[in-house]
């Protein structure tokens, strides 16, 4: 049975191509990025850890605005593809084959930021995860995310429409079992002293065949929170 890590080990440099099997990702990265930068404000020096960072888009992007930026993967692949694009384009992140539990006795409460960006919808025990992630996280510091939501309209969309038909993703990248509804987060964010501060949806439009973040949480959604300080 293939792991939910194994499975993005087949993609390779595929990581970084607009046009391979992961096209998607680049549509909605610039949106992603945009909106967690603006909620951040000022990413210089601030120290950044990418969670499930995959070939490393996003975490190269807030390298790129000057944050202090650890990415994470479980897939020696992804990992290795993220450090030659990083050398390649002389953006400095510092990539580590590991999972959450496997670095935070070491990092606790140490970043300013941590993102789970299209990973929670990939991993075991949510709880188990979260309550890893988030150890890391600065009393005061801000948690951004990104996932699906478990609806029968993203079992529809995000699986049948969007895999079989649509091609965004490669067919059995997602499994509706995994999917998480915003208030099963929400009340997991909170057991672990994070408060979500906003929720929105980041929505496919197949008319103009590109993604804008929305009110519609129904499928994919994203958004932020913040840990309470002491």
């Amino acid at each position: 049975m293939t792991t939910e890590a194994e499975k993005f080990d087949k993609f390779g440099a595929e990581w970084w191509d607009p046009k391979g099997k992961l096209f998607s990702l680049h549509m909605i990265n610039p949106l992603r990025f945009d909106y967690f930068a603006e909620k951040a404000g000022d990413l210089k020096g601030k120290l950044v850890i990418d969670i499930g960072c995959g070939g490393g888009l996003l975490a190269e992007k807030f390298a790129s605005a000057g944050a202090i930026v650890t990415g994470i993967d479980l897939s020696p692949v992804a990992i290795d593809t993220a450090k030659k694009h990083a050398a390649e384009t002389g953006v400095e992140v510092d990539y580590i084959i590991s999972s959450p539990s496997g670095i935070s006795k070491e990092n606790i409460e140490k970043f300013d930021i941590v993102i789970c960006a299209e990973v929670l919808e990939h991993v075991d025990d949510l709880r188990g995860f979260l309550a890893d992630t988030l150890a890391m996280l600065k009393h005061g510091g801000l948690f951004f995310f990104g996932t699906i939501n478990k609806t029968l309209k993203a079992r529809l969309l995000a699986l049948f429409v969007a895999e079989d038909i649509l091609k965004l993703l490669p067919k059995g990248t997602h499994d509706y079992s995994r999917f998480i509804r915003p208030s099963e987060l929400v009340r997991v964010l909170a057991e672990n002293g994070v408060e979500a501060e906003e929720i929105k949806g980041l929505s496919y439009d197949p008319l103009r065949l590109e993604f804008r973040i929305t009110g519609d949480t129904s499928v994919n959604y994203l958004g932020w929170a913040k840990k309470l300080l002491d």
